[in-house]
């Protein structure tokens, strides 16, 4: 008679049961590696979208090539009345585009992707020094459709009502000392920066013959080695020499450093509401200059 078959399960090799272990060991630590390896990845390319850099602020115009927005509506004013400033620049879309949103308050236009590092520009915080907004709108349209390795915010009319009226200072006070108050226009341009996660901003500006400092120079602040670096950088190439920035604690540089971004003031030497011969062009070749330190931008045109 022929045995029947047994209804027990073969019982599996102990050599069987390692091997499969150790399959299943091998497959778990190839997993843990890929899911470590795609963490790194995420990690190290994500960067924050534009929008997500500013807090305060109005979207005025989006573009592929930039964004404008509004950071202070307290301080808007048509800059087409000063006809020195419209006699020396070059209104092109980009410029008409910024000149309306003035209008309406401080306009800020963003080039890049997000990234860092991240810089700023700024003009016009004396509304009657002219040289410096000129050269930040050309700057602006040199900079328009260019490659931008990083992020870079441009304020060209920090004060339009105060550009506009040919004004230097804001309600009768200067408002380059109050930078630290919250409210002011400056301090709208602080927080814009800090929101933003700014690592560096320069605060550009035209000096009067014969009143302080009366001449071009670089200002930096003693109390932030990164700002004497920066400023020795664009002396060095630009001929200007260095000035220690002073008590001022409101000054926006001054606040800038006190708030971990490396900031300088590079000054041309020019006439309230007129642009000295070699005023507008020293002051773009300082823009340029801090760009390049920056490594946001090196002009090879």
């Amino acid at each position: 008679m022929k045995k029947r078959p047994s209804l027990r399960p073969r019982k599996k090799s102990r050599s069987n049961s390692r091997k499969i272990l150790m399959v299943n060991k091998k497959l778990l630590g190839i997993g843990a590696l890929v899911v470590l390896f795609l963490c790194g990845f995420i990690i190290t390319n994500y960067s924050p979208s534009q929008t997500t850099l500013l807090v305060n602020g109005s979207e005025i115009k989006s573009s592929s090539n930039y964004k404008i927005m509004v950071i202070d509506n307290s301080t808007g004013g048509d800059v087409s009345n000063n006809t020195v400033l419209m006699k020396n620049i070059n209104k092109t879309p980009i410029i008409g585009e910024l000149m309306e949103a003035a209008k309406k308050g401080t306009p800020l236009i963003i080039f890049g992707d997000g990234s860092q590092p991240r810089v700023m520009l700024v003009a016009g915080v004396h509304g009657a020094e002219l040289p410096s907004q000129i050269a930040l709108t050309n700057l602006i349209n040199h900079l328009n459709g260019k490659q931008i390795n990083g992020t870079v915010y441009i304020i060209p009319f920090a004060i339009p009502n105060n550009t506009a009226t040919c004004t230097r200072l804001n309600n009768g006070i200067d408002p380059d000392r109050e930078a630290n108050n919250p409210g002011t226009p400056l301090n709208s341009i602080i927080n814009a920066s800090v929101n933003s996660n700014v690592t560096m901003l320069v605060d550009f500006h035209s000096a009067q013959p014969n009143d302080i400092p009366g001449k071009n120079c670089i200002i930096y602040d003693p109390k932030n080695p990164k700002s004497l670096e920066l400023a020795r950088y664009i002396s060095n190439r630009s001929g200007s020499p260095l000035v220690d920035v002073g008590p001022y604690p409101g000054v926006l540089s001054t606040v800038s450093n006190r708030n971990g971004i490396t900031s300088v003031v590079c000054e041309v030497l020019s006439s309230h509401n007129s642009t000295n011969p070699g005023s507008v062009e020293l002051s773009y070749q300082y823009m340029l200059t801090f760009l390049e330190y920056s490594g946001i931008y090196n002009n090879t045109d």
